[in-house]
């Protein structure tokens, strides 16, 4: 292999390479020659240091625990503080042009305050719209001492950046109207499908009828629904149907033994699995078993914002999603893509997995609809304007 041109580094807590979006990025950089640093955060069982595929993964030993705002503030600021002298040190090691500051927290980007003073270009990204995911979180008013306090960090992370990317059109729209001067360095780059992580088709098994979720298990995503509209399904279906359908949940997070609870209750112990989290590759394959996605958030000033890595990835598979109506869903994929149903009907719920469960012809022309909108919005289209945007600030070198 030869000697990369210039060399990216990524900064994000989270680990790596667990966040798809991240990963995605590095593969496309690695496609055009160019070969990354990662700085994320450690799990206990990780190593510090590894070499993934030529990019060099720095892993330092501060990771999320979900607790209070105080412990959640306090680790960001940890892992803020570690970053800076790492990446300090790293700068004069490998002279990289470039820093990926992904968020949260937004003020993770002042850990490369020095890197920038020295000549690094800083991209911000912003995974997540902060002040509405801690309103949504808290019920805390826009008025209110934290929210302020998550607004000027917004605002002085965009101030410090030379280039800014969100996740979707609908983000783009709320960091415009608050923080001016924003629009000539604002890009959207959209969560999107690696096809090199799928080269097969989705092949669900006949005898059973799997509904997935993997990811992060919180009460945001009201997951507990689905137990609810199963047990619904348990009265409603015949025994021989209902005995076909298995609920999966892959990941972590506090919920679980809600939901698992909740499933006891109800008397559908049986039909819920819980299987843990699983690396990218394993649940790829995961994924590609599954008869149906079911996305059943409360819809709220947040979760209007949500589009999510496992939203796209059964939506290119060709597998039917089953969705709250969320304004960015909506935004991008039409009603005669996704079976959606309203925000916390249980009985609408309920009747959307059975037109999945019985409605072949119906699932067929949805999830064509569905591909055919993601077509124009795909990895291809995606990806190349990330590299538009990153050939744009540190111009290819001579060999």
């Amino acid at each position: 292999m030869g000697k990369p041109r210039f060399t990216v580094c990524h900064l994000f807590y989270e680990e790596y390479p667990r966040d798809p979006r991240v990963r995605r990025y590095v593969n496309v950089l690695n496609n055009n020659g160019i070969r990354c640093i990662i700085i994320c955060s450690k799990k206990p069982n990780e190593p510090y240091f590894e070499n993934i595929n030529g990019n060099l993964v720095y892993r330092l030993p501060v990771y999320k625990r979900r607790g209070s705002f105080l412990l959640t503030l306090i680790e960001y600021l940890l892992f803020t503080w570690m970053s800076s002298f790492l990446l300090f040190y790293l700068q004069f090691k490998h002279r990289f042009k470039l820093i990926h500051i992904h968020t949260l927290p937004d003020f993770l980007i002042f850990a490369a305050i020095l890197n920038k003073i020295l000549g690094a270009k800083l991209v911000l990204d912003l995974h997540e719209v902060f002040p509405e995911l801690y309103i949504a979180r808290t019920g805390a008013p826009y008025s209110s001492f934290k929210v302020k306090l998550l607004l000027l960090a917004e605002k002085l992370s965009i101030s410090l950046a030379d280039v800014v990317i969100t996740i979707h059109d609908n983000a783009k729209d709320i960091f415009a109207v608050r923080n001016r001067n924003i629009e000539s360095k604002i890009n959207v780059i959209m969560n999107s499908v690696d096809p090199s992580e799928f080269p097969l088709p989705a092949s669900a098994p006949q005898n059973e009828f799997i509904i997935i979720y993997n990811g992060s298990i919180v009460r945001l995503l009201n997951l507990t629904m689905v137990i609810e509209a199963l047990a619904k399904l348990k009265l409603e279906m015949p025994e021989k149907d209902f005995a076909r359908i298995v609920y999966r949940l892959y990941g972590d997070g506090p919920a679980i033994e809600e939901i698992l609870e909740a499933a006891e209750k109800a008397g559908i112990k049986d039909k819920v699995q819980y299987l843990g989290y699983l690396q990218p590759d394993k649940m790829r394959n995961e994924v590609l078993k599954s008869s149906a996605l079911i996305l059943p958030p409360h819809k709220n000033l947040y979760s209007d914002l949500f589009y999510t890595i496992k939203l796209i990835e059964t939506i290119y598979l060709k597998i039917p999603v089953i969705a709250t109506r969320l304004n960015t869903y909506k935004r991008y994929y039409r009603e005669e893509s996704l079976f959606y149903f309203d925000s916390d009907d249980v009985n609408g719920l309920a009747e959307k997995i059975k037109e999945v469960f019985y409605n072949k012809e119906l699932v067929k022309k949805k999830t064509e609809n569905a591909r055919a909108d993601y077509d124009k919005l795909n990895w291809e289209i995606m990806s190349g304007r990330y590299m538009k945007l990153i050939l744009e600030l540190i111009p290819a070198e001579p060999a």
